[in-house]
């Protein structure tokens, strides 16, 4: 099925590009905050600073690992929102040794019929 998407769909694609601008805002959100942690380790190259710097460093990780997450979702519902349209080809497993079970994987190149 190719076409326009039907509601649930534009539900889970606007889900998706949610998620994915989520994740842009924490990764720079991280960005920022490891660069204020090493700000503050220099201006104040005390015990106190490297305290802050490093609580800072822990901030700014956390995001990071946010942003892979709501990246990770963006991705999942963009992946349910076409499961619906059916795709031709041989499906072939991925890398991970794995059962595929969803949309994942490679597909074989094939000529449309005619």
């Amino acid at each position: 099925m190719t076409g326009t998407p039907r509601p649930a769909e534009h539900e889970l694609l606007d889900a998706a590009r949610w998620y994915a601008r989520l994740g842009d805002v924490l990764a720079d959100a991280g960005r920022r905050v490891a660069v204020l942690g090493e700000l503050i380790g220099g201006d104040w190259p005390d015990a106190r600073g490297r305290e802050w710097a490093a609580r800072t460093e822990q901030l700014g990780a956390e995001l990071g690992r946010e942003a892979g997450a709501a990246a990770e979702l963006g991705a999942a519902h963009a992946r349910q929102a076409g499961a619906g349209r059916r795709h031709t080809g041989m499906r072939l497993g991925g890398v991970e040794a794995e059962r595929v079970e969803d949309e994942r994987g490679m597909r074989i190149a094939e000529l449309p019929p005619g």
